[in-house]
């Protein structure tokens, strides 16, 4: 299955951008004010997974030791009945009547004009197997129903994407499934299991969702791996921490296996039924659902079991709707919001409005950036005056630190006098500058996984916001055919940004209501701090674009009130 390549180095550029930006923004104030902010971090205790003793019995091959074939080999291996809806398309290998075609229609590969549709899920013994498989134990009569029993079909219901298939043991156990696709993502499975033998029955009964060397990038922000709601919280497990003995979940209601920007999740269909994931091979894993208690089958009876699971985009909308229609506590949160998901799942909410009003995501990008400078603008003022204030007063700071450089005890109160009766404070300013910090990771967070940044383009040769800019000066801009290595692989967009970042730091530096002779040390910090601009070029030249977009509009944003602010305080 396909993802989009934003590598490790994005994840790592990331983490050095926060501690720049961090540096970045307190620097100023801990040169000129000589104050230091002591931060805490607070960490919230996870709650543990509980385990449960169950029986995992072993259904056909489920593991990765099989030899591998070709996807196009597998859809031609053995025979097939399709199914489709408005949104998804497929087909139901009949050899163990196993889901394991699943395209989604709506969403590309790529954002090239020749680029095949998203597929989800892929046949058994490819390399990339990602299948669904219901199998059932004849404890009675010693006989599987597997995922190598065949079925055939007895006919299709097309007014609602439903296909019935049937299958029948040597002992007389007979299964008349229905697959039945909703309007949207979910695929339903139901069993009408008959005995028509003339002994008693015993079954058990599992479901399986198998997926091999799944395709991910190691990111920071990202899970990659298995997500769930287990005793009404939210838990993830990465591919690497899955173990092989099975780990059963009590008080589950759905898990899954989540990307990006996909998932595909088993859902719990009855109280009497148990889910567990497992390793089961290489980087081969195992979903189940474990019916916990026997079925008992007279003869000439019927019993009926219920099945599904979902396979689609990660769209909020998406994931509330089958939230709030079925029952699926917290099925929007498989999206992973991360730390500060009070702020993040608001903003993919926000942008999701967005782009229903507006037909570019580059609009959607410039109004976020209107609604928080709008919403800061009163904080960011109070801090543009109050970094002036601090500079017009420096030759008197000075003075100050020069007189009693050998009593800091006096030195503090005297700076204390200083700031009280020029009616300033060193600290005023940060509380703006706090505020962009998290803002921005959330905003880094949100525009790296929210479904609606994925291909969309903005103007020009920008084709995909959740991609790098791969416009390049050093080739320039493609028309030279150079491999670059990665540290000179810097778009026009990180250099839009480094240039507005620039200027604006230019601008702050300049900004007062009078000039004032600058301290040598001054202006060896001042320099220094001009580096900022040429490290954050680099450092965001490996981020999706529509970050950098909303950063060099919120750098604009504050050229324009600090030039208005500089200009209003030289009134004065």
């Amino acid at each position: 299955m396909p993802f989009t390549n934003k590598g490790e180095s994005s994840s790592r550029n990331f983490l050095i951008a926060i501690t720049l930006l961090m540096f970045f923004m307190f620097g100023y104030e801990h040169f000129f004010g000589n104050k230091k902010q002591e931060q805490q971090e607070v960490a919230s205790e996870q709650p543990q997974i509980k385990d449960q003793e169950v029986s995992f019995p072993e259904f056909g091959s489920l593991d990765s030791s099989a030899q591998k074939i070709l996807i196009e080999d597998a859809m031609k291996k053995y025979s097939r009945i399709s199914i489709e809806n408005n949104h998804i398309s497929g087909s139901i290998d009949l050899k163990g009547a196993i889901i394991d075609s699943i395209i989604l229609k709506n969403y590309k590969d790529s954002v090239e004009d020749n680029s095949q549709n998203v597929r989800l899920l892929t046949p058994k013994d490819t390399e990339s197997q990602f299948f669904y498989v219901v199998s059932y134990d004849d404890k009675t009569n010693n006989e599987k129903i597997s995922d190598k029993t065949f079925w055939i079909k007895i006919f299709s219901k097309k007014e609602d994407s439903a296909v019935v298939l049937k299958t029948r043991t040597k002992n007389g156990l007979t299964v008349e499934r229905t697959v039945t696709l909703d309007d949207g993502y979910m695929i339903s499975v139901v069993d009408r299991i008959t005995n028509t033998s003339n002994v008693n029955v015993k079954l058990s009964a599992q479901s399986d969702l198998v997926r091999s060397n799944p395709k991910h990038d190691n990111q920071a922000v990202v899970h990659a791996g298995i997500v769930g709601n287990i005793q009404n919280r939210i838990e993830e497990t990465k591919y690497e921490d899955i173990e092989l003995k099975p780990t059963a979940l009590t008080d589950c209601g759905w898990l899954g296996y989540t990307d990006i920007y996909w998932l595909c999740s088993v859902i719990n269909k009855g109280k009497d039924s148990v889910i567990s994931y497992s390793k089961i091979g290489k980087d081969s894993y195992r979903i189940s659902t474990i019916k916990q208690s026997e079925i008992n089958l007279s003869p000439g009876l019927t019993t009926e079991l219920s099945y599904a699971i979902f396979a689609g985009p990660k769209d909020i909308r998406i994931l509330e709707k089958y939230r709030d229609e079925h029952d699926l506590d917290k099925f929007e949160m498989s999206i992973n919001f991360g730390w500060f998901f009070m702020i993040t799942k608001p903003l993919i909410q926000l942008i999701d409005l967005l782009a229903g009003v507006f037909p570019n995501m580059g609009l959607v990008i410039l109004m976020l950036t209107l609604m928080f400078k709008i919403i800061t603008y009163p904080l960011t003022k109070k801090s543009f005056t109050s970094a002036a204030k601090m500079k017009e007063i420096q030759p008197k700071v000075a003075a100050v630190q020069k007189l009693y450089a050998h009593d800091k005890i006096r030195m503090n109160q005297e700076m204390i006098a200083l700031y009280k009766k020029e009616k300033v404070s060193p600290m005023s300013g940060c509380l703006p500058m706090l505020l962009q910090a998290p803002i921005f990771f959330c905003l880094y967070k949100v525009f790296f996984i929210s479904i609606e940044m994925r291909h969309a383009p903005l103007f020009g040769w920008i084709r995909d916001l959740s991609a790098p800019d791969s416009s390049y000066i050093f080739n320039l801009f493609g028309l030279i055919d150079w491999n670059l290595p990665g540290f000179l692989q810097i778009g026009v967009w990180p250099l839009i940004m480094g240039v507005t970042m620039l200027l604006q730091q230019k601008l702050s530096s300049s900004g007062g209501t009078k000039k004032v002779e600058k301290a040598p040390e001054q202006k060896m910090q001042e320099n220094i701090m001009l580096i900022m601009p040429i490290m954050f070029t680099y450092i965001c030249s490996s981020f999706p674009v529509a970050v950098v977009v909303y950063w060099t509009i919120t750098n604009l944003f504050g050229i324009l009130q600090q030039h208005y602010t500089n200009r209003k305080l030289g009134k004065r």
